[in-house]
């Protein structure tokens, strides 16, 4: 029962409070070229104390938390998802690279082995022109030892 009454009370002044602010924008209303700043901080003040209106007000600000959860829920799952594809584009780049260290290794090793091979015929080709040239002069030697015969 003291709850009805309580309730009756509250609705009581909050008819009151509502009809104070019409009252209050009523006269703010009559005349338009005039500013009464007086009116405009009274309405205000009421506003203010009206607990209704700011619970309302509060319970606006929490729906609008409420609704930007999901908002940031699925910006989160969209970060996850470029995340997961971000790193899975890491992992095959990690293979890619590792793919051609490996290669760069095959590589290396036939260069040094057609380094080798190239040392050796410039050997063999000084050994060969060493050859001619010792031919060319046995030739001469034996030209010349005829002759003084």
């Amino acid at each position: 029962m003291n709850e009805h009454i309580e309730e009756n009370s509250e609705n009581n002044n909050v008819d009151k409070e509502t009809g104070n602010s019409n009252n209050l924008t009523s006269n703010l209303i009559k005349n338009e070229k005039s500013m009464d700043l007086n009116s405009i901080m009274q309405l205000a003040t009421s506003l203010l104390k009206n607990d209704t209106l700011m619970n309302s007000v509060a319970g606006l600000n929490k729906n609008k938390q409420n609704s930007t959860l999901p908002v940031s829920k699925v910006s989160e799952n969209q970060e996850n998802t470029e995340l997961v594809s971000l790193y899975q584009k890491l992992e095959k780049i990690a293979n890619d690279i590792s793919k051609i260290k490996q290669e760069n290794v095959i590589l290396a090793s036939l260069s040094q082995k057609l380094e080798n091979i190239e040392n050796e015929i410039s050997e063999l080709k000084k050994e060969l022109q060493d050859k001619q040239n010792a031919t060319y002069s046995i030739k001469h030697l034996k030209i010349i030892r005829n002759s003084d015969i």
